[in-house]
């Protein structure tokens, strides 16, 4: 597996990484809201795939030295992978689902993570905030639905979680484009200082 994101051109590996996160995150959130219920086994297929391709794909950046891409895929992936013995095992026979109390420490935990990982977004793209802070708001909100059985609390931190994967989606595509046409062909965001091309990576997963 590490070979395959040897592999890959050096260019492309930030985009895979918003691509597996787009992924995941939507993915998960339609199936909160039931809105696009996935079997189970589907769900825990995503969050694996997804999951792994974050985790090698962060692996991959901090040999490169991109250490926003580190930081945010390996952690990131870790918990994707969590969620399958949480959400996926259980519906299969193996084990019990978490308390709910559990899970909201548990997601709590994970949205003061990425509240972190925003608080120091704010010298990085418009779009990576974004993504920080729909999924920031998707997590919190998640635990706090779960500690109330709130399903309007499910329903708006469920929407977080489904922009959160829109904007890591259409980021990744336009960086994409970026590295294949050398222009901008799609909106990538602005920041506050002027950057190269090396610094330019550094700021996407």
């Amino acid at each position: 597996m590490n070979n395959f994101a040897a592999n890959l051109p050096h260019n492309q590996i930030p985009s895979l990484g918003l691509f597996a996160l787009a992924l995941t995150i939507s993915t998960y959130a339609f199936s909160q809201i039931h809105l696009l219920q996935p079997p189970v086994t589907s769900l825990g297929t995503v969050l694996l795939i997804g999951g792994g391709l974050q985790i090698l794909t962060g692996l991959h950046s901090h040999s490169e030295g991109l250490n926003t891409a580190r930081t945010t895929l390996v952690p990131l992936g870790l918990f994707w992978l969590s969620l399958i013995g949480f959400e996926v095992f259980p519906e299969l026979g193996y084990g019990r689902h978490p308390s709910p109390v559990a899970m909201v420490a548990y997601l709590s935990m994970w949205g003061f993570f990425v509240a972190l990982l925003f608080l120091g977004s704010f010298r990085q793209s418009r779009p990576l905030q974004l993504i920080y802070a729909t999924l920031m708001v998707c997590l919190l909100l998640l635990a706090m639905a779960t500690l109330k059985e709130n399903p309007l609390l499910l329903l708006f931190g469920s929407l977080a979680g489904i922009i959160c994967g829109l904007t890591a989606g259409c980021t990744a595509l336009a960086q994409l484009y970026h590295q294949w046409f050398r222009r901008t062909r799609l909106p990538r965001g602005s920041w506050q200082s002027q950057l190269n091309d090396k610094t330019d990576e550094t700021l996407a997963p």
